[in-house]
């Protein structure tokens, strides 16, 4: 020890003081000036440890540095040598000051407020607070004054205590460290219980020996020796170290954590606010501040002041201060410890805050996927907007274990930084300071996905054909730890098509994102040394529920996804590794660590049996040792409380009349129990051969008690994972919390699906992992398409209940919204958002489908039809309707907008990106129609003739829809059969044939005309319902002449009798026809009875075809067999001719009328005036008494004899007619 002035000081530590404003300084250089007197040496300096020695130019250095301390607590600076010094502290190595401090009992109390050594006359807080009681809660203010704790009751600041300012009474060391232990996870530790801390002055740092105390009144924590009570009480600690917010509030996938048990006082403040406040004199009691939940816990209420803030923003809002919870804010923590009593001395501090060495910035490299585990990253670090990168020195670090890789390490000139997945690199210099601002670059990263700190990185151009990609400007006193994760992650996401019944052209649209990718593992799995610790008691058997099934099962599963073939591949160091502890009333090692699946499915194959030893089961656990740097997992599941135990332990009960034992558990002491006149012995609760308890119940608490302490004799780095098996189990909520177990919290393994769901979260804490979040898949469609259920819907509208979502083969109810989106260019676009923006996580075998239905769009139909080529080919993975077929595409654009999430070290990024689906195309089918020309009179008759037809179309079941041609004029004639198809025919129209130029003597029919074609008929397995059939049938118009040609009977020579019947013949000439009743009898007859209507009769209805003809007939009497009647023998021709009316009608008239033959039959050419009436025929009646009488000559003689004169008369008549005639020709 030197002195400079009054002022003692030892000179083998550098301190650094947190400059925090000019006012420091000032106040440093002010007390340096006054000659502030204190002492700082070592009063409890073991017999054989030699006081330090040195130079009078140490004696300044060192006078100047413990001055400077003056000013406020800091964390020691941690120069690159230091850092690169493996024999650096775990306080060195991550910048963690302590201060510790020896008080003289003689004069501490002098002139302070504050007391130590409680004596029976102190008050208030200067008072024990009693066995079993809580803290003496706000002795100091909420906020820090200075960097000191300042009493609240006005009696100033206790900076004296920790050496920020002068006192006599007050020895101030600044140790290099060794108290603390680091696990290599992040976790910092210090249990009294476990490990004796004691300073040694020569070293300037702790030295852990294993703790030989009991811990009962015998104090635990006395780093200045047990030697005497000046040695052992009355002294100080306090911590410092910055430390930055992570994401979420986890470290490792568990929650960020400070934890302390101890006496006496303890405040922890954060960024200068109280949020820990255990003040008073006091037993050890408990106190945690989590990070991730913001909640403050104490394991009892105070004795003394107001109720205290349970959560970390209630602390800041009681301080007039807001809590910054933001990820990757830099924070400082302050510790300040006193041991005021007299009676005890324990300390147990477990945190796990990410802390920052001083002047220094991390660069940690992490990867996900399939990037080769040796593949090699560079960095460039850019500080205060510098566009060179930082050259020169840094060393390399193992991220897990936090121990140096390769020191001295050189950026060259070009600034390169090279690291591998899982290691950091340190760059310190004395040009960093809190201000200091940089980013970070990564080199030739276009192939991946990079996220820091939680933040996506885009990909940027370096000019020489490849990218690199950069953080944002950081701060380092907000962070100077920097983790790069790559990942090549990516999701599976295909858009296929498929066919669907309906409309018979309905497609169904399915977009696919999965959580699996082709070309990547999702997790990756750091070493570690599992210990399965299992129930087997009687409980557990598979009539309660499956219990035992269910707890194999989940073991099972877990082995299956840590010991994979490719986890025994891996060296022994990089391995993960299971054992299993089974436990009834006592407790076996069924296997030690293994990388064997089957192995670990025996050791866990056991019936249940027994009851139930917590106690045996985790020293079993605790003794199994793992290996050096690789952090070990105890997983224990339990379906009930303890009801049996391993370690002795004393109680009070008694003796009823019946010699029952009854228990007194209300008694804890041998005094308080004698003092009932009760009993005081070993395990009353009974139980021998090592295994002590009732085994159905724990009256005095014994068995859990002696489980708890067992689980906290577990190395620091060691994770205890709690596992419920049954409600029964309801002290496993108060176990995991005060065992510290992972989150404090027990998992809840109450049946088969929790119980999954619990290993499946224990299985995530101890893996890496990238996993595809989708917040949302949108799909532009093409002109090509239109959809089914929501065609016609605004812009906006909301489409949820035609869009169906599924993962696997369960569709979603909810969770997801579908809008329809219409641009200014008339683009629609189907948006299917998930949980708002917060997006759905898919896991490696989720696999996320969204679909609708669309059909082809008019368009697509109409432009096949037009040209019969589809104009794409639809692209790889769309499906068997779509990949590789010719087609339309059902869509202009359509993404997948993820994330790829991971999480490492318990810090969670998310990196927005998108990626495109492919396009799918649709196929139409088109119609066809055949149409035929029929003629009714034979279509010989028109081999040299042809017509010409048009095809039309109007719009199905549309009533305004107007008629239009399809295609050119058609002609028909004998060359093309007098038929033809046309083909390519859209659906959704009515179609009908028209022949547009043809014979006008034909009516024109029609069969299968204004027929729709429908998508059904066109899409239609059967190959002929898509074709539609057209007949044209040509029938030759017939014209009627009604009743035009009749004759008409005149008698001459008597009255009608009443049986007279006369006939009459119409002959026709070459093809007339002849009267419709005739039908094909030649000739045609009719009769004119005496009771005819004027006595005529006419022939019928003659049809004609239609057409110029004319048509001759011949109308004559048939000679009757009436008596004394002359028959007429008259001829009439009749002519008839068709033709067209002034209208353009055909008609058949009578042209003419002429009496070839009168009614003697001579030949009298005379024309009928009037064409349309009768023909008369004459016949004369010869009366008989008319004739001469000869002798007795009969009547028919008579008769016969005129007949004869008749006839010859006849005969001259015809003979002077040919004499005449040949008098002419002479």
């Amino acid at each position: 020890m030197f002195e400079v002035g009054a002022l003692e000081v030892y000179p083998y530590w550098t301190w650094h003081v947190p400059v925090r404003d000019a006012r420091t300084v000032l106040e440093t250089e002010t007390a340096l000036k006054r000659g502030i007197k204190g002492t700082m040496h070592m009063r409890h300096v073991h017999e054989s440890e030699a006081k330090p020695k040195g130079n009078f130019a140490k004696r300044i250095v060192a006078a100047v540095a413990a001055v400077a301390m003056l000013g406020g607590m800091g964390y020691a600076t941690t120069s690159a040598a230091l850092a690169d010094d493996v024999n650096a502290t775990v306080e060195q190595q991550n910048g963690i000051s302590i201060g510790l401090h020896d008080y003289d009992r003689n004069s501490i109390n002098n002139n302070h407020a504050l007391h130590f050594m409680s004596g029976g006359n102190e008050t208030g807080y200067n008072r024990y607070v009693q066995d079993g009681r809580g803290a003496y809660a706000g002795i100091v203010k909420p906020l820090l004054t200075n960097d000191y704790p300042t009493m609240a009751d006005g009696n100033g600041s206790l900076d004296y205590l920790f050496g920020g300012a002068s006192d006599k009474a007050v020895t101030n060391y600044m140790p290099d460290g060794g108290l603390l232990t680091s696990d290599g996870q992040g976790n910092y530790s210090f249990d009294a219980a476990s490990k004796y801390a004691k300073y040694n002055g020569n070293s300037n740092r702790f030295e852990l020996t294993k703790q030989t105390q009991s811990g009962d009144r015998n104090p635990l924590f006395t780093p200045f020796g047990n030697d005497s009570d000046a040695d052992r009480y009355s002294f100080g600690m306090n911590l410092g170290a910055d430390f930055y917010m992570p994401k979420d509030g986890k470290v490792n996938n568990q929650n960020m954590v400070f934890d302390f048990t101890g006496d006496d006082d303890v405040w922890v403040f954060i960024d200068d606010v109280l949020v820990l406040d255990l003040g008073g004199i006091h037993q050890a009691i408990h106190g945690t501040i989590d990070f991730a939940t913001g909640n403050i816990t104490y394991d009892r209420n105070q004795s003394h002041g107001s109720d205290r803030a349970t959560t970390i923003n209630q602390a800041f809002s009681n301080a007039g201060k807001n809590w910054d919870s933001a990820a990757y804010k830099t924070h400082h923590l302050s510790f300040f410890y006193l041991e005021r009593g007299d009676g005890g001395s324990n300390c147990k501090i477990s945190f796990n805050l990410p802390v920052k060495p001083s002047k220094a910035i991390d660069i940690e490299k992490q990867t996900l996927g399939t990037i080769p585990a040796d593949q090699q990253f560079q960095f460039q670090l850019f500080a205060n907007g510098s566009q060179t990168p930082y050259e020169g020195k840094y060393s390399v670090y193992d991220a897990s274990t936090n121990q140096v890789v390769s020191s001295g390490l050189n950026t060259g000139s070009n600034g390169v930084i090279t690291l591998a997945k899982g290691q950091f690199a340190r760059v310190q210099s004395n040009d960093f300071s809190d201000d200091t601002t940089y980013s970070v670059r990564e080199l030739n990263s276009g192939k991946y996905t990079v996220s820091a700190n939680g933040e996506a990185l885009s990909q940027h151009n370096d000019g020489n054909g490849g990218s690199y990609a950069e953080t944002h400007s950081f701060k380092v006193s907000d962070t100077s730890h920097v983790t790069v994760i790559n990942s090549n992650v990516k999701p599976q996401n295909n858009k296929t098509i498929e066919k669907v019944d309906g409309d018979g052209d309905q497609y169904e649209l399915h977009l696919n994102a999965s959580g699996d990718s082709a070309s990547s593992e999702t997790t990756t799995v750091t070493p570690a040394d599992i210990v399965l610790v299992m129930d087997k008691s009687g409980s557990m058997q598979d009539k309660n529920d499956n219990r035992d099934t269910n707890a194999k099962n989940a073991a099972n599963k877990l082995a299956e996804k840590l010991l994979t073939e490719a986890n025994s591949k891996l060296s022994e160091s990089q391995q993960v590794q299971m054992a299993v502890v089974t436990f009834s009333d006592k407790a076996s090692t069924k296997q030690s660590f293994t990388t064997s699946v089957s192995k670990i499915k025996t050791a866990v194959s056991s019936k249940p049996d027994g009851g139930t030893n917590w106690e045996a089961a985790l020293k079993k656990a605790n003794s199994l040792q793992g290996r050096t740097g690789v952090r070990k997992h105890i997983i224990f599941l339990s379906d009930g409380n303890p009801t049996f135990r391993t370690t002795s332990y004393s109680g009070c009960y008694s003796d009823d009349y019946w010699g029952r034992r009854i228990a007194h558990p209300e008694y804890t002491t041998r005094a308080s129990c004698q003092a009932q006149r009760y009993m005081w012995g070993e395990n009353p609760d009974g139980g021998s051969d090592g295994a002590y308890g009732a085994g159905d119940s724990d009256e005095y608490g014994f068995n859990y008690a002696a489980a708890l302490a067992e689980a906290n004799r577990r190395e620091s780095n060691v994770s205890l994972y709690v596992v419920k098996a049954s409600a029964d189990a309801n002290k496993m909520s108060d176990f995991a919390r005060e065992a510290s177990a992972v989150n404090g919290k027990e998992f809840d393994g109450t049946n088969a699906e929790n119980l999954t769901k619990a290993f499946d979260q224990i299985y995530s804490s101890i893996t890496s992992s990238a996993k595809i979040k989708v917040f949302s898949i949108t799909d532009t469609l093409s002109e090509w398409v239109d959809p089914v259920d929501f065609a016609g819907v605004a812009d906006g509208a909301d489409i949820t209940q035609y869009v169906t979502v599924k993962n696997g083969n369960k569709a979603l109810t909810g969770g997801y919204t579908a809008t329809y989106g219409v641009d200014q260019s008339g683009n629609r676009t189907v948006t299917v958002t998930f949980n708002g923006t917060d997006g759905i996580v898919t896991e490696k075998a989720d696999s996320i489908d969204v679909s609708f239905k669309v059909k082809p769009s008019d368009a697509a139909y109409a432009t096949y039809a037009g040209n019969q080529q589809y104009p794409n080919v639809g692209e790889p993975n769309t499906g068997t309707a779509s990949a590789g077929q010719p087609g339309f595409y059902s869509n202009v654009d359509a993404r997948l907008n993820y994330c790829v999430l991971t999480e490492v070290n318990g810090t969670t990024s998310c990196a927005p990106t998108e990626v495109e689906y492919p396009h799918p195309v649709v196929q139409v089918k088109l119609g066809k129609i055949k149409i035929v020309k029929q003629w009714s009179d034979g279509a010989s008759k028109h081999d040299d003739g042809s017509v010409t037809v048009q095809l039309q179309r109007k719009k199905s079941g549309d009533s305004n829809a107007q008629l239009e041609d399809v295609g050119g004029v058609i002609t028909l004639n004998k060359g093309n059969g007098w038929q033809t198809t046309v083909d390519n025919l859209v659906p959704g129209y009515t179609y009908s044939v028209a022949e547009i130029s043809g014979d006008d003597r034909y009516d024109v029919s029609y069969t299968g005309n204004n027929v729709d074609l429908t998508k059904q008929m066109v899409w239609s397995s059967n190959a002929d319902a898509g074709t539609l059939n057209a007949t044209i049938t040509n029938t030759l118009k017939t014209v009627a002449l009604e009743n035009a040609i009749s004759v008409k009977k005149d008698l001459a020579g008597r009255e009608w009798k009443t049986s007279d019947t006369f006939d009459f013949t119409l002959a026709a000439k070459g093809n007339a026809p002849l009267p419709d009743k005739c039908e094909a009898d030649q000739p045609c007859t009719v009769k004119v009875n005496s009771d005819s209507g004027s006595h005529t009769a006419s022939f019928g209805n003659i049809t004609y075809n239609a057409g110029d003809a004319s048509y001759t007939y011949y109308v004559t009497e048939v000679k009757g067999s009436i008596a004394s009647l002359h028959y007429s023998q008259a001829k009439y021709e009749v002519v008839v001719t068709v033709a067209k009316d002034s209208n353009g009608e055909w008609k058949a008239s009578v042209k003419s009328v002429t009496k070839v033959l009168d009614d003697n039959g001579a030949a009298v050419p005379e024309s009928q005036s009037a064409a349309t009436e009768p023909v008369t025929f004459t016949n004369r009646y010869v009366a008989v008494s008319a004739l001469p009488l000869t002798g007795g000559a009969t009547g028919r003689q008579w008769l016969l004899v005129g007949g004869v004169i008749g006839g010859l008369a006849v005969l001259l008549i015809g003979a002077a007619e040919i004499w005449n005639n040949k008098k002419r020709l002479v």
